[in-house]
């Protein structure tokens, strides 16, 4: 069986990635969800505006969930490497304690 290795500084490493993603990702949704509602408004009688208008509020909650969901990625990424650092201590800790003898 192979042995499980869990790297707190990689875990870390994951969770700054992910929250940098989900700053990133907010500002280029942001931008193409305005576009598109001006897009609109400046096409208004045009067939192809309530297009555009459906499919900036269409997308919206969609795009704003995955944001989310990267985030709280990085959110559980870090409590995941703060629990396995904190239990590598207290094994440490249990370990450096000297036994009575029985």
């Amino acid at each position: 069986m192979a042995d499980v290795r869990v790297s707190t500084g990689e875990l870390d490493a994951s969770a700054n990635l992910a929250g940098t993603l989900a700053q990133e990702f907010e500002s280029p949704v942001r931008t193409a969800l305005t576009a598109t509602t001006a897009a609109s408004g400046r096409l208004t009688g045009w067939s192809i505006a309530g297009g555009l208008q459906q499919l900036g509020a269409g997308w919206a909650a969609p795009l704003a969930a995955v944001r989310q969901r990267i985030a709280d990625t990085s959110t559980k990424l870090r409590a995941n490497a703060a629990a396995h650092a904190n239990t590598e201590q207290t094994v440490a800790g249990t370990w450096s304690k000297p036994q009575e003898p029985k």
